[in-house]
């Protein structure tokens, strides 16, 4: 409810997805949300409770249509027009801090790595097998044993969602997602990212790297370095863990063509800045 007064007040911006679809079939321009639209058989506020479940507790169209007693394509429209809803409410706000904003909410636990900007890490999205052997192959991910797709989510030390990459292929490696995300350019030399060890991107931005090495034999503080660049590392990972609590993303992600699977994550992880908890704690000894 609380997040409901936040938006409630842009609700009459709102362009239903069958207006944009009629508009774009007509080469019709949509500036404004139409002053007489068809009788709406849902209150906005339940039809944002509508697209809740849907992300969050993962149920099918065709169950949401039984239980909010609609027609499973009213249940198809309201999904699609919430998810450009919020896609467009939620990333009018810029959620990349400056350098000045992350220090103001440093957590003491990173005194060690007070210029880190950013905490980086890859997650991937189980997704419906495509037909065509090319996307098959592109799409194929070794580490997952099946076609995903994959993002790069980002979170200042404090715990927020700062950045997050548009989906892709799941073949493609966190390098490489790195350098296409544009990431890169938001980075400055006097900033810092904290990233797994498997991150090899040392050679592709200027910006300081803080990243656990593979060899096994290092002195005693480098070892306790390294051992803190984990303990900190695991915070994005915490992060992605409660994005992908979201149901939705539990299973295998059927690629609809009413609703873009790149906005609806992207909300996923905006959302999460609405009910953000402490991630970094003292370490229980």
């Amino acid at each position: 409810m609380a997040f409901w007064v936040l938006i409630e007040p842009c609700i009459y911006k709102m362009i239903r997805a069958s207006r944009a679809k009629s508009a774009a079939n007509t080469d019709e321009e949509v500036l404004t949300p139409a002053r007489t639209q068809a009788r709406q058989l849902l209150q906005p506020i339940d039809e944002f409770f509508l697209f809740l479940v849907f992300l969050s507790v993962g149920l099918k169209e065709r169950d949401l249509a039984h239980r909010f007693n609609i027609h499973q394509s009213t249940v198809s429209s309201i999904i699609a027009t919430w998810t450009s809803f919020l896609a467009t409410a939620l990333g009018s706000q810029c959620i990349w801090l400056t350098r000045a904003e992350v220090q103001a909410y440093l957590p003491k636990e990173f005194k060690g790595f007070s210029d880190t900007q950013v905490i980086l890490d890859c997650t991937e999205l189980r997704c419906q097998t495509p037909s065509s052997p090319l996307l098959q192959s592109e799409t194929y991910s070794s580490y997952k044993s099946h076609c995903t797709m994959k993002a790069l989510v980002g979170i200042a030390p404090h715990g927020p969602v700062t950045f997050i990459s548009d989906l892709y292929a799941g073949s493609v490696s966190d390098k490489e997602l790195f350098k296409q995300s544009g990431i890169a350019e938001k980075l400055t030399e006097d900033m810092a990212v904290m990233v797994d060890k498997g991150f090899l991107i040392t050679d592709c931005c200027k910006c300081k790297v803080y990243r656990p090495p593979f060899v096994s034999k290092q002195k005693k503080n480098q070892v306790k370095e390294m051992q803190a660049t984990v303990r900190l590392g695991l915070h994005v990972e915490r992060v992605i863990r409660r994005i992908k609590q979201n149901k939705l993303f539990d299973g295998i992600i059927t690629m609809s063509p009413v609703y873009n699977i790149n906005q609806l994550f992207a909300v996923a992880c905006m959302l999460s800045n609405y009910q953000n908890t402490a991630l970094v704690q003292k370490r229980v000894k």
